[in-house]
């Protein structure tokens, strides 16, 4: 008899258990493709050229990944939200993705040591829109997503180009901040706002970069987009409290640390084809070494086309730098052209193509231009689950 009360009561007690989880998803991206690169892709203007060949990559489209999410109601119209989530290489099964953390006096280390290396944040949802708190993407990477018509996805996209200054996106600078107070308000008329404000955690005299910087390094940001019918704009202004170090002596190499960015796009997207342009501009820490306040102006667009079973993506970039220390100071042109065709609603596969010609923003102390021409194409097989 007892025992039967018991099962009872354990059986009562599981629909409130699962109802209580049934709000917490798993979900994830696995990405592999086979991609060939030439001998200047997989080079560099320190080293001199690779060799150009075959090879397996984790992502052709985008990133691996595996995250867990969930909504809890409490009530009254608010609801308590959260993510985790882990970026890797399925090629390999390292880890993948996030920036190297360096905390101030360490030298730079080449091991990725962020787990929940994607995002990760807790916080409140309601009527006025979510308030979250951890490592998140910026305002600026929400407030231009929609122009991006591939979504961040493959080669050159606007959240993946490179620039003067050790590969950060030439279009918006860094697309994740740690530490950071994040706030998206409801949509209003079409028109969504979103806040940030990230804790740099107080840097004095630290290796940012390999430069000598001070300052809180604390970062705000405000962006917005308006949606009105087919019409999209959007942009967004980050600003970085990071500056010279003097107390040490003449700093040359400071042309690598953020000031501001300021990221302005317009797009319009109509049934089978859609056409999108940019304009950003990028300001660095300058230092009396070389003169100057180095920035990089991008003009970028995106478009899309239906046809066939599939949709075409094509993304495009010209950079052109100014006043950065040992570097050629000169324009830079990036492309992706790309098609992705569904076999399902959750596997696709694709064919991408990137081309990248920097060669103006090299180091002067290089004698060829192994930036120039760098060509890859990748076959590749994305599910999501």
């Amino acid at each position: 008899m007892k025992k039967s009360l018991l099962a009872v009561a354990v059986a009562a007690a599981l629909p409130a258990f699962a109802q209580a989880q049934s709000s917490v998803t798993l979900y994830g991206i696995v990405d592999a493709a086979i991609e060939w690169s030439n001998d200047n892709a997989n080079g560099s203007g320190a080293s001199g050229a690779g060799d150009s060949g075959l090879r397996l990559i984790n992502g052709g489209q985008t990133g691996s990944r595996f995250g867990i999410r969930g909504v809890e109601d409490l009530g009254g119209g608010l609801k308590a939200v959260f993510a985790i989530e882990h970026r890797l290489s399925v090629d390999t099964g390292e880890t993948g993705g996030g920036n190297i953390t360096t905390l101030p006096g360490l030298a730079a280390t080449g091991q990725n040591n962020k787990f929940w290396n994607g995002q990760a944040f807790v916080g409140l949802q309601s009527g006025w829109g979510q308030l979250t708190m951890g490592r998140q993407y910026t305002p600026i990477f929400w407030a231009i997503l929609p122009n991006d018509y591939s979504g961040y996805l493959f080669y050159n996209n606007w959240a993946g180009y490179s620039s003067t200054a050790n590969n950060v996106g030439a279009v918006q600078g860094p697309i994740r901040l740690d530490n950071s107070i994040a706030y998206r308000s409801p949509t209003f008329g079409g028109l969504t706002v979103y806040a940030t404000y990230a804790f740099g955690e107080n840097l004095s005299n630290s290796p940012v970069n390999g430069s000598a910087i001070a300052g809180s390094g604390d970062v705000w940001g405000l962006a917005a987009g308006w949606q009105l019918g087919g019409l999209y704009i959007g942009g967004g202004y980050h600003s970085f409290d990071q500056k010279v170090f003097t107390a040490t002596g003449t700093v040359t190499s400071v042309n690598q640390a953020f000031k501001d960015v300021a990221v302005i796009t317009v797009g319009y997207r109509f049934t089978n084809f859609g056409l999108s342009l940019g304009y950003s501009e990028l300001n660095f820490i300058g230092s009396a070494a070389f003169g100057g306040s180095p920035s990089a102006s991008t003009v970028f667009g995106s478009a899309f086309l239906k046809f066939g079973p599939g949709t075409a993506y094509l993304n495009a970039a010209m950079v052109d730098a100014a006043g950065f220390n040992g570097t050629r100071n000169d324009s830079g042109l990036q492309i992706g052209l790309s098609y992705l065709m569904p076999l399902s609603r959750r596997t696709s596969w694709y064919v991408t193509w990137g081309q990248n010609d920097l060669s103006g923003l090299q180091s002067t102390a290089a004698t060829t231009y192994l930036l120039d021409s760098q060509t890859r194409v990748a076959v590749g097989l994305r599910h999501n689950f």
